[in-house]
């Protein structure tokens, strides 16, 4: 469940937003590749869903755990790390608690998915957009500019977001605890980012290929 309670109104404007958004990824993504792309989107999906349950519960329903959703946009690209996210989102909302499923948490699931798929995987794309746009051609410049503290940009944003949320329709939520709360969540956000900018980097060196966002012709070419 969500640590705060839009209003209603604004609870079914997200799940339509978020359902929109993830018909357009669905129109977009290539399910006509190799079954080894496939394969591989399907092993990434189910390792952040992996690390969505390793989570440290804390008072008023507030958590803390794995986001995983930038770095599923640097190997999968936009459509398919949407797509992946809603899944692992609606996989949290379904997910029996104390052995009961409790189908009234799927009202969360488009104000989840936006905060924690959409703005998060938005932010990474137009981080790699703009490094190629701007930054000069050297394949440090992904991997550290994109791969590291991209990916921790990516994660703050969310984390500031969510927290502003919380602030703005958490009644159960106390300002001390969000307040509180931002350093540990900012911490988590450069310790994933650490994490993940490893994988990337050792994925760009041995298997390029698997990291969508990876421009080899651009990043790679001869000068």
């Amino acid at each position: 469940m969500l640590a705060f309670a839009p209003p209603q109104p604004l609870m079914l404007l997200a799940t339509a937003l978020a359902a929109l958004l993830c018909l357009e990824a669905a129109r977009r993504a290539r399910w006509n590749a190799p079954v080894s792309e496939h394969l591989h989107w399907a092993l990434a999906t189910a390792f952040v869903l992996l690390g969505h349950r390793m989570r440290i519960e804390l008072e008023y329903g507030v958590t803390l755990h794995y986001l995983g959703s930038a770095f599923l946009a640097l190997l999968l690209g936009y459509p398919r790390a949407l797509l992946s996210m809603a899944l692992v989102v609606l996989a949290q909302c379904l997910w029996p608690e104390a052995g009961v499923i409790d189908p009234a948490r799927l009202a969360d699931w488009g104000v989840r998915t936006l905060l924690a798929g959409v703005l998060p995987i938005w932010t990474m794309w137009l981080i790699v957009s703009a490094a190629l746009r701007w930054l000069p051609r050297n394949p440090f410049v992904f991997l550290l500019g994109c791969g590291l503290f991209g990916l921790f940009a990516s994660y703050a944003v969310q984390v500031v977001v969510t927290l502003l949320a919380w602030r703005w329709f958490g009644d159960a939520v106390p300002d001390s605890v969000v307040d509180n709360l931002l350093p540990y969540a900012l911490l988590l956000a450069s310790g994933e980012a650490w994490l993940e900018g490893m994988l990337v980097t050792l994925l760009v060196v041995y298997l390029p290929g698997s990291v969508r966002l990876f421009n080899e012709g651009f990043y790679l070419a001869r000068r």
